[in-house]
């Protein structure tokens, strides 16, 4: 089982370079790149995708509870889909108080021609999360492909912002 897991969660952190390379070319250089108001904008801007995966977590959280009646989330009688769901969206939101602002301090000191890539990096952690729920809703080890991605994309931008800053 834990080889499985080594094994997908490398296939997502693969994963995760390939498709931030993929998507860097349609997210072409700002001109007014240059402004630090305008890349910290962008970076909010590339924050969006993920807070937006958050909101659609919630609202099927929302809708479950609406359709089953477990109102009461406290009341212990959530069945699996809901306790799956809830963990989903626990740790979509730990990852991204890591992200977000590894990504804010990135916009903030990269030079602007590379905006596109910390755009890019906020969609691939975007899908990555979205993996990493629906994997998360087949079976526990599903999780381990989008974990990895997210994983890949939270380090990059960590290790990407400590660099600009260094330098």
């Amino acid at each position: 089982m834990r080889g499985l897991s080594l094994l997908l969660g490398g296939c997502g952190a693969v994963a995760a370079v390939l498709g931030w390379q993929a998507l860097v070319p349609f997210f072409p250089p700002d001109p007014a790149g240059a402004s630090m108001a305008v890349r910290l904008g962008q970076g909010c801007a590339a924050l969006l995708p993920g807070a937006a995966v958050l909101a659609l977590m919630v609202l099927a959280q929302m809708a479950l509870r609406f359709a089953t009646g477990a109102v009461d989330p406290l009341a212990g009688h959530d069945a699996r889909l809901l306790r799956v769901n809830q963990r989903a969206i626990s740790n979509t939101v730990e990852q991204f108080l890591v992200f977000a602002p590894a990504v804010l301090t990135l916009s903030a000191g990269v030079p602007g021609q590379r905006m596109g890539q910390v755009t890019a990096l906020g969609a691939v952690f975007a899908l990555a999360r979205l993996v990493f729920w629906l994997g998360y809703l087949a079976a526990p080890l599903g999780r381990a492909f989008g974990m990895a991605a997210t994983l890949t994309a939270t380090l990059a931008a960590l290790a990407a912002a400590a660099w600009f800053w260094v330098h």
